[in-house]
Order: structure tokens, then C-alpha cells, then sequence
């Protein structure tokens, strides 16, 4: 008995010994870890203070050279968007046409746009919350957005002059206004806002701050979107000033100025006059302006039930319902001629919702071709014609939602209409065959398909054109049968 009490006290000794052991070895790791998370804390507080830092001495710089005079420039008008006179009434096919194989020529270098990559601020925006700041409500499309600024920061104009826009530039510069930054950055992200969008939205948080169509308004605007990543520059017509929006893509209708080989686009109607002084300084790490589209999440207000049907397939028929508030916002987008911007826009999310399942469904265990072919039908029958000079007076392609809002579209409409389905529902690559005055589809299929055809990187896309009614796959229309097109590529 002994024995065993005294081997019982041993084992209770090593236990309590080990317990010890344990809860010392714990909590050296939780010192090491804390440790640790200080040291952590305290490098990305200094990596904050350098960022800010860094974006203090910028806007400083920044607005010492908006100080200076600014560069007098002549603008440019609006270009046109090319027009060439379209068929009145849609080509339909002959009877028994001509299957060949033919290859089209082009200058075997397709049109690749370079991916979306949004503008980010130079530096992380260190926001202070302010909770007690009045919220600013900012409508945009139909959808109410919530800001917190406090009006007593008021923003004031001397006159249009470099010395006050400088002397702004400063204030705006101030802590203060990172937490309208901040909210700004963060609705770009939960509304999914592509750069145009973004643009747009600024300008409202901006007139809403400081009234519409006011030179603080548009230093507001122009800080907002510098801070931001964009690159713009500041203009002036006698006592007004105006953002000017830089771009690479070709945007139609509006007035620019080419500075250093960049557009700067005018997207303020108001202004005339044809001499403009620029302040033309760079803001580090700025970004052009991209037109590729994004959905934006905007409050739905539904439109009229629109219905479609396919003539020779008819389950391939649906009824859909459109945003009004997304239809305005295309609306509001400059015209393009970047074909692809309009395909990769797809359909909005409540579009596909009602479409796309009755679509699977009616190709659902189909050869690709028949599911090609169906899918064509659909676009060609489903609409009905006219040129966008008959229906608007202008040039304008659609945005797919569009093509089922409006109660015509086009060759261009319909060909991005179409690759969207055959993208999305078949998974299938495609291409659009740019011609002078006319768009197609070609499509890369997994199988040997007869007719004509361009070869892309090796690939072999067939003509699949929306606009030829009644035309299957491989088949040109005879206009265009030895014409050499533009190829945009995805």
C-alpha cells in the first residue's frame, strides 16, 4: 500500500511538473506571438506613414506646379463615327448556296484589347471614420449612395486662377477628405463600377458637394480621380474649368485636345471656344481611362417584358425583363469602336436568369453544330432589323442588353449579341470579323466545320453571321466574300 501511494505522489509530481512546463513553454508562444504581432503592427504603421508620406509630398509637388502657368492648346472636334450606307432590309440567304471551304483573308495579326486593370491610388487610403459626419445621399442611375461629409469643410474658389486651384489643391489635400476618398474607392468596389462608371460617379459625389457645374466642383472632381490612379489633367476656357479624361481608345463625338501623343477627352458639352489652357503635369503611378465594361450593381426598376423567339426552332423563345436603370447607364457610355467592349459586357446577371436556361435547354444533348445553328436562328429571326440610322439618327452599337430593349438592332448589335451566347452557353472561342461597314461572328469549334473561315493563332473560326438570314454555319454573305476584315479577338 505504501509503495503504491508513494508511486501514485511520483506520477502526480511529473504531471504537475510537466503542467508547469506546458503552461511556461505556452506562454513563451503566446509572448512570441504577441511579439511578433506588434512587430507586424508596428512595420505597417510605418509602411502607412511612408505611404502617406509619399502621397503628402506628391499632391505638395503637385499643386507647386499648378502654381506655374498652364500650357495654352487648341481642341480638337469630335470625330465621327465611321458611317457607310447599310442594307435598308436584311440579306436573306439564296436557295442551295455554295458550301465551300474558303479561307478570308486579313493581315493575320487579330485585335487583342490588354485586360481591364483599374487605376489604384499611388499609396493605401488611411481613412478616419467620422461617424458623427452628416451622410451625403448621391444618386446615381437610380441608386441612392451614402457618403459622410461634414459641410462646414467648406470648399471655395477665389477665382479659376493657377494660385486659387493651387491653394485648393492643398486644402483638399488635408486628411480630412482620405474618408471621402476612401468611400468613394470603396462604392467603385461593391457596385463594380468600370472606370467610366467610376468617372461618373465622382462627378456626382462632386457636384452634389460643391453644386453642379461649378470650378470647385470640378477640382473635386479632378482630385478625387487623381488621388485615385486616373490620369486627367485640369483645362480652363476663360473662367471655367473642366476635367479632361485620358484614353487610348478611340471615343467618338466628343472634342479632345493630344498632349504628348495622349487624347485627353472634353466630356463637358458646355464649354466652347477652341484655345484651352492645360495644366499638363503628371500625378505618379496615373492610369488612362479604359471603356471595357463592367455589370454595374444597380437598384432594379424593371422595363416592360420583352419577348423573343427563334422562327425555325420555336421552344428557343423566352420573355425577359430589363433593368431601366442599367439601359440609362449604357445609355450615358461614349460610343466605341472597340467591338469586343460590347461583347465582354455580356448580359446583365437578371437577363441571363430568364434566358440562358430555356437556351440550354433547347441545345441541351445537341451536336455543337445544331447548337450553333440553333443559337444563330435565334439571333437572326428573334429581332427585327433597321440601321442604326433609322432607329436613332447616328451610328450607336448596343450593349446586349440593349438589343433587347430596343426594338431594332443591327449587324454590329446582333454579331455581339450572338458571340455572347455561343461564348457563354456553348463555351466555345470566337472572334468578330470587322468589315468597313458591316460585323460577323466566327466561332472555333471543336469539329471540322465546312464554309468559309479565318485562321487565328492556328485556330480555325467559322463565319457565323447573325445579320445573313437564314444563312447556317460557314456561309459569308456575298458582299463580303473576298473582303479582308479587321479581327478583334478576345
Amino acid at each position: 500500500m505504501k509503495r503504491l501511494i508513494m508511486t501514485a505522489l511520483a506520477i502526480m509530481s511529473v504531471i504537475s511538473l510537466t503542467a508547469q512546463v506546458d503552461d511556461d513553454w505556452s506562454n513563451k508562444i503566446r509572448e512570441s506571438q504577441e511579439n511578433a504581432r506588434r512587430e507586424y503592427e508596428a512595420f505597417r504603421q510605418q509602411a502607412m506613414n511612408d505611404y502617406e508620406g509619399f502621397r503628402r509630398k506628391a499632391n505638395e509637388e503637385y499643386a507647386t506646379f499648378m502654381e506655374e502657368a498652364w500650357t495654352s492648346f487648341l481642341v480638337n472636334p469630335g470625330e465621327e463615327i465611321p458611317w457607310k450606307p447599310k442594307p435598308v432590309e436584311p440579306v436573306v440567304v439564296q436557295q442551295n448556296p455554295d458550301l465551300t471551304s474558303d479561307p478570308i483573308e486579313f493581315d493575320g495579326k487579330p485585335i487583342r484589347p490588354k485586360p481591364l486593370e483599374s487605376p489604384e491610388p499611388i499609396a493605401p487610403i488611411k481613412p478616419i471614420p467620422r461617424p458623427s459626419d452628416p451622410v451625403l445621399t448621391v444618386g446615381f442611375y437610380g441608386t441612392d449612395i451614402l457618403f459622410h461629409y461634414n459641410p462646414s469643410h467648406a470648399i471655395h474658389l477665389k477665382d479659376a486662377s493657377e494660385k486659387s486651384v493651387a491653394s485648393l489643391w492643398r486644402q483638399l489635400s488635408d486628411a480630412y477628405f482620405d474618408n471621402l476618398l476612401a468611400e468613394c474607392l470603396r462604392h467603385r468596389e461593391e457596385l463594380n463600377l468600370c472606370d467610366w462608371g467610376y468617372v461618373m460617379l465622382t462627378e456626382q459625389v462632386a457636384e452634389a458637394i460643391c453644386g453642379g457645374h461649378t470650378n470647385e466642383s470640378v477640382v473635386l472632381h479632378m482630385f478625387l480621380l487623381t488621388q485615385s490612379g486616373y490620369q486627367m489633367r485640369l483645362a480652363r476656357a476663360e473662367n471655367h474649368l473642366c476635367v479632361l479624361v485620358g484614353s487610348q481608345e478611340k471615343i467618338y463625338h466628343y472634342k479632345f485636345f493630344r498632349i504628348d501623343g495622349i487624347k485627353y477627352f472634353l466630356f463637358d458639352l458646355s464649354l466652347e471656344g477652341k484655345k484651352f489652357h492645360v495644366f499638363n503635369h503628371s500625378f505618379p503611378k496615373e492610369k488612362l481611362m479604359s471603356l471595357e465594361m463592367k455589370q454595374p450593381k444597380l437598384k432594379v426598376v424593371e422595363t416592360r417584358p420583352r419577348h423573343i423567339a427563334s422562327h425555325r426552332f420555336p421552344k428557343a423563345e423566352a420573355t425577359v425583363v430589363l433593368n431601366q436603370n442599367l439601359i440609362d447607364f449604357y445609355n450615358g457610355c461614349p460610343i466605341t469602336s472597340k467591338w469586343v467592349n460590347y461583347s465582354k459586357a455580356s448580359l446583365s446577371d437578371m437577363v441571363k436568369d430568364s434566358l440562358y436556361p430555356v437556351l440550354r435547354k433547347v441545345i441541351a444533348g445537341k451536336s455543337e453544330t445544331e447548337a450553333a445553328n440553333i443559337l444563330l436562328d435565334f439571333v437572326q429571326t428573334g429581332f427585327k432589323y433597321a440601321t442604326d440610322q433609322e432607329q436613332f439618327g447616328y451610328e450607336r452599337p448596343m450593349f446586349p442588353d440593349e438589343s433587347l430593349y430596343y426594338p431594332y438592332n443591327d449587324c454590329e448589335d446582333r454579331a455581339i449579341f450572338y458571340s455572347c451566347l455561343v461564348r457563354e452557353l456553348m463555351g466555345l472561342e470566337v472572334v468578330l470579323l470587322d468589315y468597313p461597314d458591316h460585323l460577323a461572328t466566327a466561332v472555333c469549334f471543336k469539329g471540322k466545320v465546312a464554309g468559309d473561315f479565318v485562321e487565328v493563332d492556328g485556330k480555325r473560326f467559322v463565319v457565323c453571321d447573325p445579320t445573313y438570314i437564314g444563312a447556317g454555319l460557314g456561309l459569308s454573305m456575298p458582299a463580303y466574300k473576298t473582303a479582308k476584315p479587321n479581327v478583334w479577338a478576345f
